[in-house]
């Protein structure tokens, strides 16, 4: 970024050169009874009329070029850093999807797929993965929503969701307990968690959602069922 800073600022400064250097002459003469001397001065200019004209406007438009460029750069790199981490559908929205619907019924969606007990999740961040950690979902059916808790490597964590039996989706906020776990990592903040079910690898998969004061960014997460609450298990025995 300072390079273009710099060549902007150079590019200028070439520019003011040519439109103002230029120079002149004046004529001098003299005389004596045995003769006369005389000197006729000129001009001499690095550009005149149209050709400083010209080049005046390819300098100009070398500088415009620039600029542009550097506001595109700009533009680009703002755009990344402020929606990078941000969900481009809210989990609402995103578990409604008609075309996940459409998808779900070439599948044959099982609705068994939400089951209330212990998953264990994989993310990837840093370049590898993470995981497993295991935590406890509770689907509610009337309402179609989800809550859970649990804990990973970042901190212990509260779940709150929503699901859809017909696009076979799901999606989460996860909500850090900070003072928890790592420090440097938890900062008391969300994660959402947008997934569909792949019913080939029989879990869910999507992406992770971040976007904090200090970190912006988004990832790959996988999702699969571990065993069923003890409760559960329990009460059909």
């Amino acid at each position: 970024m300072h390079l273009v800073y710099r060549a902007i600022i150079l590019t200028t400064f070439l520019a003011l050169y040519i439109e103002c250097q230029g120079g002149g002459g004046a004529a001098g003469g003299g005389g004596s009874s045995g003769g006369s001397f005389i000197y006729n001065g000129g001009s001499d200019s690095s550009c005149t009329g149209s050709d400083c004209s010209l080049i005046t406007t390819v300098v100009f438009s070398i500088v415009g070029g620039i600029f542009a460029l550097f506001v595109l750069i700009f533009g680009i790199s703002y755009c990344v850093k402020r929606y990078r981490g941000l969900p481009r559908q809210t989990n609402a929205l995103f578990v409604e999807n008609q075309m996940s619907k459409t998808n779900c019924e070439h599948q044959k969606c099982d609705l068994s797929i939400f089951k209330c007990g212990f998953w264990k999740s994989h993310y990837f961040q840093y370049g590898k993965w993470h995981g497993p950690c295991r935590f406890s979902l509770k689907f509610i059916d009337n309402s179609k929503t989800i809550t859970g808790e649990g804990s990973d490597d970042v901190g212990k964590f509260t779940i709150r969701g929503v699901y859809s039996d017909q696009t076979g989706r799901l999606g989460l906020t996860k909500t850090y307990k900070k003072g928890t776990g790592n420090s440097s990592e938890n900062l008391g903040h969300q994660v959402t968690i947008q997934l569909t079910w792949n019913q080939l690898n029989n879990r869910f998969e999507g992406t992770w959602y971040v976007q904090t004061s200090k970190y912006h960014g988004e990832d790959k997460f996988q999702l699969t069922f571990d065993a069923p609450h003890l409760s559960t298990v329990y009460g059909k025995v």
